[in-house]
């Protein structure tokens, strides 16, 4: 299973097919679009071109694009030409030392970079990186060795030669580097196309859906979605989100299925004409990243239908790892209690919830463990890192905590790192954060743990309030005085605006690590406390 030749084959099917739509814009007009034949004469232009420089089959190419056309036309050359890419992030936020990281540790020998980003993030660190021999910008007036548009045309319309295998590395997809600095997931074209083809089935995902993807292109989700489209002959609708938008495009385009992060639902459900759009064209809204509050699942069905559902995956296991199926759950009643299930193992995959001692807990005991997953999508390990600790026994731990019900269905409880330890019980953020979600007032809930002399950490809730609500501290708490044990309620709360809480790039998800070391600054402001004594990384 090689990514190019998924890829010629599906030109050959649909060669007039349209392949994909961007409605993003950025150095491609709104609403161009190419068909898989022009796709496939793009890619393989690129590829052969990108081959001419040198490059060889191994060596890594960085993709740092916020284009969305450009970085899909990328992504899919370079790996058509046997090479490794390694996207970055284009929204750095002063980040620059995790670029120069990235580049430096997969040793990538050329860069496909934005002209703009060239120029304003990228032109003047590049002293700080050793192996880069090539860059190609695209856009116009990036002063880059190579203009990406004349590299296309200048490339032979033929399929590369190289030859590649299915063990072969495809892409080095670098984490988020919650706990330092990132580290680079190796997939291969083997765990990319079986991914992509169980996606396919275990979600119904057919050749004739328009499939919308707002989700970053540099992750996982991002370039799995868009690897999942072209291998299955999909039309790939590329835009940045922005709700209105969003909500216009599934109108205008009938969108068939689409993916969003749970803080992006949230985000839709907020405007309050978001019901007034046609969505009945949508058979499946996928939901991932982070844990959703059954309360946000059927606010968002008033706009979107009963079509929501929940998976678990990550960037080191190929996007995919469970999926609850629409059979299994309902928003009335006995079915309503798996809403915030993430399901069963996928097609091809294992998963297991141990304790501490690794032992498998036991289904509807309400013990909470480490979820494991191996499978044929699940990367090889992290480069550079032979012996990483999350690569065990041919198992990948994952850092989430999960619980499993009497019939199976698991459900995720918070990852490892966010879990808060008060006064020696540990409490998780997932529980409370349900609770307050239910609440009228509250839009976005965010709970953290912060630092308490009397306690070791206490609970906070940072909560971005519903549009015209002016909810009290003191009423988030009473409302959760009555519905949890009375050590997990939040000992403070804090409101703000949906500007303040720290959001991955483009709305992906919260960004705790952010709001975590916001508050412990605070306090140590506060108490005269030195950063180092805190440990805060």
């Amino acid at each position: 299973m090689i990514i190019g030749n998924a890829l010629r084959r599906v030109a050959r099917v649909y060669p007039d097919k349209v392949a994909v739509i961007d409605k993003f814009g950025k150095y491609w007009p709104v609403s161009s679009r190419y068909t898989y034949k022009e796709v496939s004469d793009i890619v393989n232009r690129l590829a052969n071109r990108l081959l001419s420089l040198g490059l060889e089959k191994g060596d890594r190419v960085a993709l740092l694009s916020g284009t969305k056309m450009g970085f899909y036309l990328s992504y899919l050359a370079i790996v058509n030409a046997g090479l490794v890419v390694v996207p970055s992030n284009v929204l750095f936020g002063g980040k620059g030392r995790e670029f120069i990281h990235i580049i430096n540790d997969s040793g990538a020998r050329a860069l496909i970079v934005d002209g703009d980003v060239f120029q304003a993030e990228v032109k003047d660190i590049l002293l700080e990186v050793g192996s880069l021999e090539h860059i190609i910008g695209m856009g116009e007036g990036h002063c880059c060795q190579y203009d990406w548009e004349t590299f296309v045309q200048d490339g032979a319309p033929n399929a590369p030669d190289v030859r590649i295998d299915d063990e072969d590395l495809a892409m080095l997809l670098y984490t988020s580097g919650t706990t330092g600095l990132p580290k680079g997931a190796m997939l291969t074209h083997k765990n990319v196309c079986t991914q992509a083809y169980t996606w396919a089935a275990e979600y119904r995902i057919l050749p004739h859906y328009k499939f919308l993807i707002v989700i970053p292109s540099a992750t996982s989700g991002g370039i799995g979605l868009q690897t999942i489209c072209a291998l299955r002959g999909m039309t790939l609708v590329l835009t940045d989100f922005e709700p209105q938008k969003v909500l216009e495009i599934i109108q205008q385009e009938k969108i068939d299925s689409t993916m969003f992060a749970p803080t992006m639902i949230a985000r839709i459900v907020r405007l309050t004409n978001a019901t007034e759009y046609d969505c009945s064209s949508l058979k499946s809204v996928i939901t991932s990243t982070a844990p959703i509050s059954a309360e946000l699942v059927k606010e968002a069905s008033k706009i979107f239908g009963d079509v929501i559902n929940l998976l678990f995956g990550t960037t080191e296991t190929g996007l995919l790892a469970t999926f609850l199926q629409p059979e299994e759950r309902a928003l009335k009643g006995p079915l309503s209690r798996r809403l915030t299930s993430v399901g069963k193992a996928n097609l091809g995959y294992e998963v297991r919830v141990v304790d501490d001692n690794g032992n498998e807990v036991k289904p509807g005991g309400g013990v909470v463990g480490e979820l494991l997953i191996k499978g044929d999508p699940v990367a090889t390990g992290y480069w550079n890192t032979p012996d990483a600790p999350d690569f065990k026994d041919g198992w990948w731990y994952s850092g989430d905590l999960a619980s499993v019900d009497e019939d199976g269905y698991i459900y995720i409880m918070d990852r490892k790192k966010d879990m808060i330890l008060s006064g020696g019980l540990n409490i998780y953020a997932r529980e409370v954060e349900d609770v307050i979600s239910s609440h009228p007032s509250a839009h976005l809930v965010a709970v953290i743990g912060v630092p308490d002399e009397e306690w070791g950490e206490a609970v906070k809730a940072v909560i971005v309030p519903k549009e015209g609500a002016k909810p009290t501290e003191e009423e988030i708490i009473d409302f959760c005085k009555d519905r949890l044990a009375s050590y997990k309620k939040p000992k403070s709360v804090d409101f703000i605006s949906i500007s303040e809480m720290p959001l991955m790039g483009g709305g992906y998800k919260v960004l705790k690590r952010e709001l975590r070391d916001k508050y412990r600054k605070k306090h140590m402001e506060q108490k005269g406390v030195k950063e180092e004594r805190w440990g805060v990384v």
